[in-house]
């Protein structure tokens, strides 16, 4: 029983993260729909946990469920994909090239010393 409760309390932190996400991505973008999509399958996968633990229901309601989240997740892949190209995430990717290049300089650098 504890792996399960386990595995709830860590679903509903992620479920959590991912709403937290959402929230503060802009509204009406990609971005956000893709969030609030995987923040919505998570909280499917932790009902599903929940009916299991509890034996709510029957092996049919689980796997509804489990199929919703994974349809949910793919949903939330593809709007992810869709921000990407239509370049809402251009400030997180510039972002991510100049720590990229800070790192690379600062390797040259250490080995250049040795």
């Amino acid at each position: 029983m504890l792996p399960e409760i386990l595995r709830l309390i860590l679903i509903t932190v992620l479920a959590l993260l991912l709403a937290q996400q959402a929230w503060r991505a802009g509204r009406g973008t990609r971005r956000r729909q893709a969030f609030a999509a995987g923040a919505l399958a998570f909280v499917l996968f932790a009902l599903a946990n929940l009916f299991t633990l509890f034996t709510i229901g029957g092996a049919w309601l689980t796997q509804l469920s489990i199929g919703l989240g994974l349809a949910l997740v793919l949903v939330a892949v593809l709007a992810l994909l869709a921000a990407y190209r239509r370049g809402e995430m251009a400030g997180q990717l510039q972002r991510a090239r100049s720590l990229l290049n800070e790192e690379r300089q600062r390797y040259e650098r250490r080995e250049g010393d040795k």
